[in-house]
């Protein structure tokens, strides 16, 4: 059953919008309202703004927009009723005891059989048939206390030891096999782990979402296994041991490649470690870590796809708007190796001369060239004024053209003048294409979401038509009588009009709280970006009389057909009328 109106209401206005958005990420304030960097995609300068008085936000760089509840779902990968649920739980508001969804009890159930997974993990572990997974355990140097906080343990090398134990707890084998737990070939099902040390992944809020396994087998074809993707598990938005690191006092994060990474750093006493899941990181993995730190120490292991790792991590890190620094390790192949060879102390000292991304980026540059010889500096120049060239703070650049000066035994002032040339080019290639992009505007933004001064008369007409059902919902008789959803040619407007027409028949208040239970997260920023660009304009009956019209006269001239769907000879028609009405 759909929750009440009052209900969704009464969670929103428990949730003051500001106050939630800055526990994910830093505002600042922009007079009575706040902006911030967008966690939704990554930028260098604030686009996300946060208005107080209508209680929403939008990020005009991306589209991402709505409420508090779509801020939530957004931001946690939750569904609707998840995202009331959470914010409900925040300001300590029962649920409606009738409120119930399917999606979200199969997530809650999903969740639970990971519980139940683990503890028959860790139960076997400490029994006799987890002998092999102790033994590993220890010969890894962890403590009781480590593999109790991280709650690891051991499957046997059976094909169906978790299979057998979990349907005599009363889950089916389709459960198991939706949880990753199983995998399946022909009509047969098994256990997907078998003789592996486990691990369980957490999540943010402690629920156990999926598991990786650490094969015991010494030619196994895969050393570590994770979960598929699953309802609760999804490897982009995840980071191995975040549950622990978002409650670091220290600024920064460490960026691992493993799991024995992390939990031998956190028994050392780093608590601000993660790592991720098995695959390179992602955008949407800088993005989470930006929620929690400005800066990240990328630990990564010292062979070739170590650092070929790192470079990727190093553009990703910067494009979330994240400084980073690069740990340069010797004498061990990762940071597993380096606490247990020189301890504690000796990472400690480590971190604090791990240096930045760009002083590693251009110590790359010189390997395997021959610094001495002419020909080596000469290359390495060359590529050296390309990176030194893309810094656009003037007194970094300075800096790091003067150690590339003392690198080479030239003057600062040579390498500046080629620097500063280079900048030319790339300006006046960003200049090119920005022009190319006025006369020729993309047809897609990357959003969605077409500005209006991009769109036809009719589909400003559509958009402003709901603006104004929405602010004065009073006036939809007097739209009524005048067009129907037929003339909605845009396929989101008519189901937006829709929607919102059959809320204020039943007397439903209209605005982004109560569309939520429709409309995807995706079209919530939409609509959030037609009400903020309709609230420039005054609701004047004038202007719906003016956009009613637009619609009307399309109607006679062409039958309400959409764009899409008129001939070459309406097309051109169409194409001179709005001519006249920009040239006018």
């Amino acid at each position: 059953m759909p929750l009440p109106n009052e209900f969704i209401e009464q969670v929103r206005d428990a949730n003051e919008i500001t106050s939630v958005i800055s526990s994910y990420i830093s505002l600042k304030r922009a007079g009575r309202d706040s902006v911030c960097l967008c966690p939704f995609h990554s930028e260098k300068t604030p686009s996300c703004h946060i208005y107080t008085d209508t209680q929403s936000f939008y990020c005009f760089g991306c589209g991402a927009g709505g409420d508090v509840i779509n801020f939530i779902r957004l931001i946690e990968h939750l569904d609707y009723l998840e995202s009331v649920k959470f914010l409900a739980q925040r300001a300590n508001i029962p649920m409606p005891e009738d409120s119930f969804d399917k999606r979200a009890e199969a997530k809650q159930r999903m969740l639970e059989i990971n519980r139940r997974a683990a503890r028959f993990f860790r139960d076997i572990l400490i029994s006799e048939k987890g002998l092999p997974g102790r033994r590993y355990l220890q010969q890894r140097q962890l403590s009781g206390n480590t593999i109790r906080k991280y709650g690891l343990g051991y499957v046997p090398d059976s094909w169906d030891t978790l299979k057998k134990y979990m349907l005599s707890e009363g889950y089916t084998e389709q459960e198991l096999l939706d949880a990753a737990l199983l995998a399946k070939k022909d009509s047969h099902s098994y256990d997907k782990f078998r003789n592996r040390v486990m691990f369980p992944i957490i999540d943010r809020r402690g629920n156990i979402i999926g598991f990786g396994g650490r094969t015991l087998e010494p030619d196994a074809p895969a050393k570590y296994l994770n979960s598929d993707e699953t309802l609760v598990f999804h490897k982009r938005n995840s980071l191995f041991s975040l549950n622990f690191a978002k409650n670091t006092k220290e600024k920064y994060l460490i960026l691992c490649e493993g799991y024995m990474d992390v939990i031998s750093l956190n028994q050392a006493g780093f608590d601000n470690a993660v790592a991720t899941l098995g695959t390179a990181i992602t955008p949407e993995q800088a993005r989470l870590m930006r929620q929690y730190c400005e800066e990240v120490v990328i630990s990564y292991d010292s062979d070739g796809a170590g650092q070929k790792a790192t470079m990727k991590a190093i553009n990703l890190l910067g494009e979330a708007g994240i400084e980073a620094r690069v740990l340069q390790m010797s004498g061990a192949k990762d940071p597993d190796e380096y606490v247990k060879k020189y301890g504690a102390d000796g990472f400690r000292l480590l971190l604090e001369k791990s240096g930045g991304a760009i002083s590693f980026e251009l110590k790359k540059l010189a390997v395997g060239l021959d610094m001495d010889a002419p020909e080596g500096k000469s290359s390495y120049l060359k590529k050296a004024v390309n990176l030194l060239a893309a810094i656009n703070n003037k007194i970094d650049r300075m800096v790091y053209i003067n150690d590339t000066a003392k690198l080479c035994g030239l003057s600062a002032g040579e390498i500046e003048k080629a620097v500063e040339e280079k900048r030319k080019i790339l300006a006046y290639t960003a200049r090119k294409n920005e022009a190319k992009e006025l006369i020729n505007p993309p047809k897609k933004p990357r959003d969605g979401f077409v500005p209006s001064s991009q769109l036809s008369p009719q589909e400003k007409a559509q958009r402003g038509i709901i603006a104004f059902m929405m602010h004065s919902p009073d006036l939809l008789p007097k739209i009524e009588k005048r067009i129907t959803e037929n003339d909605f040619s845009n396929e989101f407007c008519q189901k937006l009009y829709q929607g919102t027409a059959r809320r204020i028949k039943n007397g439903i208040s209209v605005d982004l709280s109560s569309l939520g239970d429709e409309f995807s997260a995706q079209e919530m920023g939409k609509i959030t970006g037609i009400i903020n660009e309709n609230n420039l304009l005054p609701y004047q009956k004038e202007r719906l009389e003016e956009y009613i019209r637009v619609l009307e006269n399309h109607r006679d001239r062409y039958g309400g057909k959409k764009p899409s769907e008129l001939s070459e000879e309406e097309m051109l028609k169409e194409m001179e009328l709005i001519r006249k009405k920009i040239g006018g």
